[in-house]
């Protein structure tokens, strides 16, 4: 007879363990169109800040001598083409193509935000932003000197931030964004960060 033998026995092994990967923040439904809204409005100021800080030293000086050599006529502050202001406004601020200067003029104490609009140059995403826009849905005239604006935020033609409430105040003969308005985009897109919110939206 021969000896019995036993089976080969295979080294144990030990389960295989999967990298740790960071915890997240969940977002809720309720504050994603605001932090959409809020990303889409620092990044195209960001990258209006990069495109405008490329120009040439002879473009600057032309770009700010401008409102100096000719003041724009005073846009109507009630009725229809009030209106029509306001939605017109509302696009140009929330297009990433144009100019930082030409859209900080279009931000109520547009020049407090300014340092914190170079900051967000240097954080930049590129592209993502080229396309971002916002579509007027509504302007309601709340005299004297303010308007109440829903709107849609677009990137790349498709709406990320559905049926916002933003502000619009008649301040030397135009219409701008409300300071406040821009603060709270900021704030919800920053949440905790908050040490990253400019002084000027205060504490």
């Amino acid at each position: 007879m021969r000896p019995a033998t036993r089976p080969a026995t295979r080294p144990a092994t030990r389960p295989a363990t999967r990298p740790a990967t960071p915890a997240t923040l969940p977002a809720t439904p309720a504050t994603l169109p605001a932090l959409a809204a809020g990303a889409a409005l620092c990044l195209c100021l960001a990258l209006a800040a990069c495109s405008s800080g490329s120009a040439s030293p002879g473009a600057r000086r032309s770009t700010a001598a401008g409102p100096a050599a000719s003041a724009s006529p005073a846009q109507p502050a009630t009725g229809p083409a009030a209106q029509a202001a306001v939605k017109a406004m509302w696009r140009t601020f929330f297009n990433g193509a144009v100019p930082i200067p030409r859209r900080l003029e279009l931000l109520q104490d547009g020049q407090q935000f300014a340092s914190f609009v170079r900051t967000q140059a240097k954080t930049s995403l590129g592209s993502l932003v080229l396309a971002a826009s916002a579509r007027v849905s509504s302007v309601t005239l709340e005299p004297p000197g303010k308007a109440s604006v829903t709107y849609t935020v677009l990137l790349g033609g498709k709406p990320v931030a559905k049926n916002l409430t933003g502000a619009a105040v008649y301040a030397d003969g135009s219409w701008k964004v409300a300071a406040s308005t821009f603060c709270g985009l900021l704030r919800q897109a920053y949440g905790k960060k908050n040490h990253l919110i400019p002084a000027a939206c205060g504490s």
